[in-house]
């Protein structure tokens, strides 16, 4: 039985208007009234139906409450944010966050021929990220139902939500999950047969961008090359759908993460062969007029397209001998420059100008991160004119979910730098001391100065040693009043009286000599 407009849920949640129904429920777009997580802004209430009996009844109220606990545990950009859940009226009750916005699905109705390659490449970038943190948590969750209607693309900062965990499961190993669910149309063939794994969830993302290119639904199980499909579309794209959505899963990419970066690759190279893409929110009034125009090329572009791509052919080995010949130059010439930027930095900047701490995460600035004196740690490097310190600091313009845990892994050969990992307010300072490094926990205070952590339990929080040469994990939680720093096998509790709500998280290396290596892995804020 439908719910009716303007009526109050749990005296707190008020009902403004349906927005679909299903086999299982109903969901209603609300406000909440009391305060709360989604005080002053829009919430999406999912309400399993009342009239169902038997043993449909017991499965839909089971995957329902599974979706609960689910989102409950889920903190993370691109996943809408659990509100609370309750029983009321002998109704089951699931509130979330509500993402305004446009679905891939709504897209393609739009653009019927395919949305822009570099547009689909940069959805499946941000869906990558999202699974990683899916797949990566402790036991990992396979989402099971990725399709352009679960793609949302918000209103307000374009970011990309993946929605729907209605379907999401935990993964205890190789056919632990027996369930025939999920949209053929994009599912793999062990799914089909009652046996997905992490790997299922990226063949249904490559499904999902076959279509977005080509605006054709994939063929359930019998997905064609890309390339022979839509021979006008750059190579780089098709080799990474075709990949994602071979039929055994040894032959797709590993995991989330090698998916991404093959992705970021590809961005890349669209960058170079694309005009800049339209935002469709720059202008209200044009945004029909720039959706209608995504992924439409000029009239022969196919044709041109893949004639530059021959050019492009015969002249790769000119290319690749002017290329040889500026890596010798610029070798030389950074050789005397070094005091300007050394070899470790531009290892740090790569690593992390594609690996941003989380989805909803953009870099903000690189080098020159904060003044001279800024950081409280001593005389700069006197070797060189100016002090040897580099770094990234990223920044999200996303609603603010609470930041409680950072983890990262930390890679170093030959000669240490000292490292500052950190979301402000804490940090994680590491300094090398003959044979070991020692990390202890900091906290920036105001102009970006480094105090020792001040704590209930521990005047002094003593710092963790650890071997050099070792990737090694750390891991920073703070929850309320309680944290924990871990640092390999070591972990250190404590009681803070200061909470932690960060905008800004960050790396940086400091009086670091030429030929270091340190790097910065897996990094991710949640």
């Amino acid at each position: 039985m439908p719910l009716e407009v303007d009526s109050l849920l749990k005296d707190r949640f008020r009902i403004l208007r349906p927005l679909g129904e299903g086999g299982m429920g109903e969901v209603y777009l609300g406000e909440d009234e009391r305060g709360g997580v989604a005080e002053g802004r829009p919430v999406a209430i999912k309400s399993l139906r009342n009239d169902l009996t038997g043993s449909d009844a017991q499965l839909f109220l089971r995957r329902f409450r599974e979706e609960i606990e689910i989102l409950r545990r889920l903190r993370a950009q691109g996943i809408p944010a659990f509100v609370d859940a309750f029983e009321e009226d002998d109704r089951s009750f699931l509130i979330m966050e509500y993402i305004e916005g446009h679905s891939l699905a709504s897209l393609l109705d739009r653009s019927p021929n395919g949305l822009r390659p570099s547009m689909v490449a940069e959805v499946g970038i941000h869906i990558c990220r999202i699974l990683q943190h899916l797949h990566s948590s402790v036991p990992p969750l396979i989402h099971r139902d990725i399709k352009p209607s679960n793609i949302i693309i918000r209103a307000g900062d374009e970011s990309v939500f993946l929605v729907d965990f209605g379907l999401a499961r935990e993964f205890h190993g190789e056919g632990a999950a027996r369930t025939l669910v999920g949209t053929v149309d994009y599912c793999p063939l062990e799914q089909l047969q009652g046996y997905p794994e992490p790997r299922s969830d990226l063949y249904a993302l490559g499904a999902t961008m076959f279509e977005l290119l080509t605006g054709q639904i994939p063929k359930p199980l019998n997905i064609p090359s890309l390339n022979a499909v839509a021979p006008q579309l750059p190579v780089a794209i098709s080799e990474v759908v075709d990949r994602a959505v071979q039929s055994h899963p040894d032959a797709r990419f590993p995991n989330a993460a090698a998916m991404l970066k093959a992705l970021a690759d590809c961005r890349r190279v669209l960058m170079h062969v694309e005009a800049p893409s339209l935002s469709i929110y720059d202008n209200p009034d044009r945004a029909e007029q720039i959706i209608q125009n995504w992924g439409r090329e000029e009239e022969g572009s196919g044709l041109r397209a893949e004639r530059l791509r021959q050019v492009a052919q015969r002249r790769k080995p000119l290319v690749f001998g002017l290329l040889i010949l500026m890596l010798v130059w610029a070798s030389f010439y950074f050789r005397n420059r070094s005091h300007y930027v050394s070899e470790q930095n531009q290892l740090i900047m790569e690593a992390l100008n594609d690996g941003v701490p989380g989805p909803g995460w953009r870099l903000e600035t690189v080098r020159g991160l904060f003044p001279a004196d800024g950081l409280g740690l001593g005389p700069p490097d006197s070797r060189w004119e100016k002090p040897s310190r580099a770094g990234c600091t990223f920044r999200t313009l996303a609603p603010v979910h609470p930041v409680t845990s950072m983890s990262f892994r930390v890679r170093r050969l030959k000669s240490a730098p000292r490292l500052l990992v950190y979301s402000q307010p804490w940090g994680i300072l590491m300094e090398p001391r003959e044979n070991r490094y020692l990390a202890r926990l900091v906290k920036i205070g105001p102009g970006f100065t480094l105090q020792e952590g001040r704590f209930e339990d521990h005047p002094a929080l003593p710092p963790l040693p650890f071997d050099l040469g070792r990737s090694l994990g750390v891991q920073l939680t703070v929850d309320g009043t309680i944290g924990q720093l871990t640092v390999g096998r070591n972990t250190r509790r404590f009681r803070t009286k200061d909470g932690w709500n960060s905008q800004i998280c960050g790396v940086v290396l400091l009086n670091a000599v030429h030929r270091t290596r340190c790097l910065v892995e897996d990094w991710q804020v949640k």
